[in-house]
């Protein structure tokens, strides 16, 4: 046998007493008891990176809604994803797609840790008497289910911090706001004219009418106004936490606003 030979049995000969073909994944734990009915829609109370806590900006929100899709908000931007399954205590997501907004640096961190979770090889759920606790990675996120919506939860006055269209979100080129009132009117501004009409909360869902616009718009401000009138002629599903509150119409079109 050639010296060449026997260096190639010698490499294979270690290769086998190395236990695999290097490259291959780690094997993942099985499947330990799932954590119950999860279904719902759960707002983030806290985040842990190796232990430590990773603050949360005041007036952002972070949720999760698993119901026939997995969606949610990352403090910043909305993420989803179509296809997701549990498997007793593991959370299985595919192809976990999420909006570009820009965010501060301090959102930013707080947005990137909750998507390392979700987006770790090996994502674990577990129920701590009304707490949700996902962990995935070096990552462990707590979430409590989402209180119900009521009028009093929504009564204020508000600024339009995003247009939402589907998976894609973007800012508004003109300043707009939403002023909804404690005895059922509300009054506003789509960017370039003032809106009043009226509201209430039904099921969760906002439901307006006679919601009318007074005057004209330049063309440049046309777009970010019709979408604004669709959304509040519509009404729809509402989500509010901490100073964000979100309006989506049974179209996909939505509003989102804060306090600040």
């Amino acid at each position: 046998m050639t010296r060449i030979a026997l260096l190639l049995v010698a490499v294979l000969a270690v290769a086998g007493c190395g236990g695999g073909v290097t490259g291959q994944a780690p094997l993942r734990p099985e499947p330990g008891p799932g954590p119950g009915d999860v279904r719902g829609e759960w707002v983030v109370t806290e985040l842990r990176r190796d232990g430590e806590v990773v603050p949360i900006p005041d007036g952002v929100d972070g949720s999760l809604t698993l119901d026939d899709r997995l969606s949610g908000t990352a403090f910043c931007n909305g993420f989803g994803a179509q296809d997701y399954r549990i498997e007793g205590d593991r959370l299985v997501v595919e192809d976990l797609a999420s909006t570009l907004i820009g965010c501060t640096p301090e959102v930013a961190m707080a947005e990137g840790t909750y998507l390392a979770a979700l987006n770790a090889d090996d994502v674990r759920l577990a129920r701590e008497a009304e707490r949700l606790v996902i962990r995935g990675g070096e990552v462990e996120v707590r979430l409590v289910p989402r209180p119900p919506v009521v009028d009093v939860d929504l009564t204020g006055r508000w600024q339009l911090n995003a247009l939402v269209d589907g998976s894609m979100s973007s800012s508004p080129r003109q300043t707009a706001e939403l002023d909804l009132r404690a005895d059922g009117t509300l009054e506003g501004t789509t960017g370039c004219r003032p809106v009043h009409g009226t509201w209430q909360v039904v099921d969760e869902r906002l439901v307006t009418a006679d919601v009318i616009a007074d005057g004209e718009c330049a063309p440049e401000a046309a777009e970010q106004d019709a979408q604004v009138l669709e959304v509040l002629r519509q009404g729809g599903a509402v989500r509010i936490a901490r100073d964000h509150l979100s309006l989506t119409a049974p179209g996909g079109a939505g509003l989102q606003f804060t306090t600040g």
